[in-house]
């Protein structure tokens, strides 16, 4: 009796638990659409369709690592690069020779200084005189040989001017220099720094025995008695023009200057920035650092205060 009563009770379960799965499947059912309606790109709103966008190239990006990594065996990845990079570093540091940090370095360095000491010591053996009179005089010390006096027609900087007799030749020459400069255009300060520094403030030889404050030199063949004397400048053989009296130098400048390939200057007017580095481009002086001298110069005394006039 117990053993009928469980048979009946299950299958009486299961059909209800049969019917219960059919409904459910009926529900379900009636909320798909019967038939699949496909979503073409052009029907489909723009934020869906971004979103595939999106989806389909994450998808090719995890594609791409996957098949980086596994063809070159992982040694391109960015924790892998890491590694290496920091190995070989490390590698470098500890085994260069040319670094000093290096413990094979070092050995290499006392290796190479103990072989130099010894290769000098060896040299020095062989290069010792034999000690007979004939070699100690041939390897006697030469005298000290006299320095050549530096030519004073050189051109100096400001720091090497005394001031009071820098101040002395503005005083004395600034009128003719105004004067110069209203007849050929060349400006005052301009003539000034020249002056002072070629003629070291009126006091090198040549403005003192030529009354050439400029350092013009003579290229003439043909030069009468009196006409130009030599001084030692960049040759023995630079000849040097001599005048009456420093005036007619000062004349014969400012004609040199109005003339020839400095002729161009002019177009700087009063400006004696340009004019001074103009001057070191069109070759008036060979020194390097001519422009800064005069720039030096006429700011250290305000020549320029010359050109208002």
């Amino acid at each position: 009796m117990g053993k009928n009563k469980w048979y009946f009770e299950s299958e009486n379960s299961a059909k209800q638990s049969g019917s219960a799965n059919t409904q459910n499947r009926s529900k379900r059912s009636g909320h798909l659409p019967g038939t699949y309606v496909w979503e073409s790109p052009e029907n489909m709103p723009l934020p869906r369709l971004m979103q595939l966008m999106w989806q389909r190239l994450r998808r090719s990006w995890v594609a791409l690592r996957f098949q980086t990594n596994r063809y070159s065996f992982g040694l391109l990845r960015p924790k892998t690069i890491l590694k290496v990079t920091a190995l070989a570093g490390l590698a470098y540091l500890a085994f260069d020779p040319d670094l000093e940090t290096g413990f094979l370095s070092k050995s290499r360095g006392n290796a190479i200084k103990v072989s130099q000491e010894t290769n000098l010591e060896v040299a020095e053996e062989y290069a010792r005189p034999k000690k007979t009179k004939k070699a100690t005089k041939a390897h006697a010390e030469p005298k000290a040989a006299k320095a050549k006096p530096k030519s004073d027609a050189a051109p100096v900087s400001s720091s090497q001017l005394l001031r009071q007799q820098s101040l002395d030749y503005i005083e004395k020459f600034h009128t003719v220099a105004i004067q110069e400069m209203k007849k050929y255009g060349i400006p005052a300060s301009i003539s000034l720094a020249q002056g002072l520094i070629e003629s070291r403030a009126g006091t090198s030889t040549l403005a003192v025995a030529n009354n050439n404050h400029f350092g013009m030199k003579c290229f003439s063949k043909n030069c009468k008695k009196g006409h130009c004397t030599n001084f030692t400048d960049d040759t023995h053989k630079d000849f040097f023009k001599k005048f009456a009296n420093a005036k007619d130098g000062w004349r014969a400048h400012s004609e040199l200057l109005a003339s020839g390939r400095y002729a161009r200057l002019k177009k700087y007017g009063r400006d004696y920035r340009s004019w001074a580095r103009g001057l070191k481009a069109v070759g008036y002086a060979t020194d390097p650092s001519y422009a800064s001298k005069l720039i030096g110069i006429i700011e250290r005394y305000d020549l320029h205060q010359y050109d208002r006039y």
